[in-house]
C-alpha cells in the first residue's frame, strides 16, 4: 500500500478529501491530511504530498524540507471534494 499526504492550513477539509481519495483506491493508497505546521512528524513511508490549493505557493518551500514529490492538487478536484479525480492525479504522478 501507497502512502500519500495531504498537507493544507490546519488538514481539516483536506481530511475529508483524503478519505474520498482512500477509498476510490480501494486499499491501493493509504491517504492522511495534515496542516502545515505538522507534516514534518508525519513523514514515515509517504511517497508523494499533495498541497492544497490555498498554500500552493509553500510547496517551494516543502520542497526543500522533503526528498520525496511534491505537488499541488488540482483545485477543480479539491473544490469539488473529487476523491476520483485526485487519485487519478496520483497514479499519473506516481506512474503507477
Amino acid at each position: 500500500m501507497k502512502k500519500v499526504m495531504l498537507v493544507c492550513n490546519a488538514g481539516m477539509s483536506t481530511g475529508i478529501l483524503a478519505k474520498r481519495i482512500q477509498d476510490a483506491s480501494k486499499g491501493a493508497f493509504e491517504v492522511h491530511a495534515y496542516g502545515e505546521a505538522e507534516f514534518m512528524q508525519h513523514l514515515d513511508g509517504v511517497e508523494l504530498i499533495l498541497v492544497g490549493p490555498q498554500i500552493r505557493h509553500q510547496i517551494p518551500t516543502i520542497e526543500a524540507q522533503v526528498n520525496i514529490p511534491v505537488k499541488g492538487i488540482a483545485p477543480q478536484h479539491y473544490g469539488m471534494m473529487d476523491g476520483k479525480g485526485v487519485l487519478k492525479d496520483i497514479i499519473k504522478i506516481l506512474g503507477e
